[in-house]
């Protein structure tokens, strides 16, 4: 680890081509993850590691739950919860909290590092407002000459079942890009961004076969009947990223606007809003019993095009 990573408080791994920088202090984020010096996240802004803004970064990981909650609140237990509104003027709670908090480093070497994350409301009422239960997050980092492995975990703390879930949000270049991934069906959606019904997946969005994502209509949606396996492909820079995700992200989120010049696809979880439709079949969010545990791993295999 070089000794100016240290002071700028970020971790650094190296092997083969391929070298990742994490960030601790800005919710264990992706500062940088690059092969043959290529991005194959989108660049970092220093602003965003000087403001500590996760959400800026190449990718982040969203614990104890993925996407949105809406305005804030849910039921759960016989209780009924207030949370803070976390992203900006966005009436719903977004993404859970890990994201914007400082995680401590566990262990760390040349290619692998490990940090943590306990989180209790009891300590004071901002806590209780980014999550009301007692739980203990992990990321492990394990990178190799063909790839990198994150490993997501989360342990419930309380002494109450606790609803949980986790996705990882990582950012790519629009520019060049081209995406492949199989699905079923998604979730459409209403005008606050949160889901109305299940349907076929349109023409706009299928990417059954390679597909350039500038010709990807608009989309924020979750889609369902995803096999764990999508395809990024960049031509120009002879990059191709393999995502590979564990069963338990039986998810995924594609990101796509106009005004945009990235693009998200987000192994996940749950659908969106899952604490307040757990009526709905295959939901996917878990109840952890006290001292249960969940995790899953997402792979980013690199390959090099001819």
């Amino acid at each position: 680890m070089a000794q100016s990573d240290l002071k700028a408080g970020l971790l650094s791994l190296m092997t083969g081509d391929l070298a990742l920088t994490i960030a601790p202090r800005v919710g264990s984020a992706i500062a940088a993850f690059t092969a043959r010096g290529i991005n194959i996240l989108r660049h970092t802004p220093s602003e965003a590691l000087l403001d500590r803004r996760a959400g800026l970064c190449g990718s982040y990981a969203m614990i104890p739950y993925s996407n949105r909650i809406a305005d804030a609140a849910f039921s759960f237990g016989g209780e009924h919860f207030e949370l803070a509104r976390n992203f900006g003027a966005n009436p719903h709670s977004l993404h859970g909290n890990g994201w914007q908090r400082a995680w401590t480093v566990v262990s760390a070497t040349a290619t692998e590092a490990t940090l943590a994350l306990d989180h209790d409301p009891a300590e004071g009422a901002e806590r209780a407002a980014e999550w009301p239960f007692v739980y203990h997050a992990e990321q492990r980092f394990t990178l190799t000459p063909k790839g990198l492995a994150l490993t997501l975990s989360i342990e419930n703390r309380d002494e109450r079942p606790m609803p949980a879930g986790f996705g990882l949000h990582p950012y790519f270049d629009r520019a060049g890009a081209h995406l492949r991934f199989s699905g079923s069906r998604v979730w459409q959606s209403d005008a606050r961004v949160l889901p109305t019904e299940r349907m076929a997946i349109p023409a706009a969005w299928d990417c059954r076969d390679m597909r350039a994502v500038d010709r990807i209509g608009a989309v924020d949606h979750c889609f369902e009947g995803w096999d764990g396996i999508t395809e990024i492909v960049y031509p120009n820079r002879r990059i191709q990223i393999r995502i590979q995700a564990d069963p338990v992200f039986g998810k995924l989120v594609v990101f796509r606007a106009e005004e945009r010049s990235f693009f998200a696809v987000e192994p996940v979880s749950h659908m969106v809003d899952a604490v307040n439709r757990m009526a709905v079949d295959d939901h996917g969010l878990r109840v952890l019993a006290p001292r249960e545990r969940m995790a899953g791993t997402v792979r980013f295999g690199i390959e090099s095009l001819a």
